[in-house]
């Protein structure tokens, strides 16, 4: 078994990911990186920057970054807590949902193309052993499992 051909096959299908969601997402302005925060902010409407952070693993100043510029562009709407101004928590607008429903559908494009010649049975196996892959990177890296699926 020749790891190293693995690990580039995986860095491919990440690489032409990324190239499909920026296609679908360049007529926004966004980009793959802006992805799990438009996820999140709408599957969640309400959830605070803190948490996003905490879930995804992202260092602060990206995701500080990255929720300043949804915000300035008119995709979220930041809401400070009453009672300790550094807490924010992030609303969906329409334009975000508009994105959002965009991008779920180039994921299910993209999945598709890529498992167009799977049997069910071989996508269900493969979508299994991803997510256990997944998971796994996460304890490596993070030491936990609470990443960004």
């Amino acid at each position: 078994m020749n790891n190293a051909i693995y690990f580039k096959t995986f860095e491919i299908i990440s690489k032409h990911a990324h190239v499909y969601i920026d296609n679908a997402l360049e007529k926004y302005g966004l980009n793959h990186c802006y992805r799990i925060f438009i996820e999140k902010v709408v599957e969640k409407p309400g959830i605070s920057r803190d948490v996003i952070k905490n879930f995804t693993h992202i260092h602060p100043s990206n995701t500080t970054r990255a929720i300043d510029y949804l915000a300035s562009e008119g995709f979220i709407i930041k809401k400070n807590n009453d009672l300790d101004k550094r807490i924010c928590y992030l609303y969906p607008t329409d334009k975000l949902q508009a994105v959002y429903n965009d991008l779920i559908k180039a994921e299910q494009e993209w999945m598709g193309l890529i498992t167009k010649d799977f049997s069910e049975e071989d996508k269900a196996k493969y979508f299994d052993l991803l997510n256990k892959s997944s998971n796994l990177s996460m304890i490596a890296i993070h030491g936990d499992h609470n990443g960004s699926n």
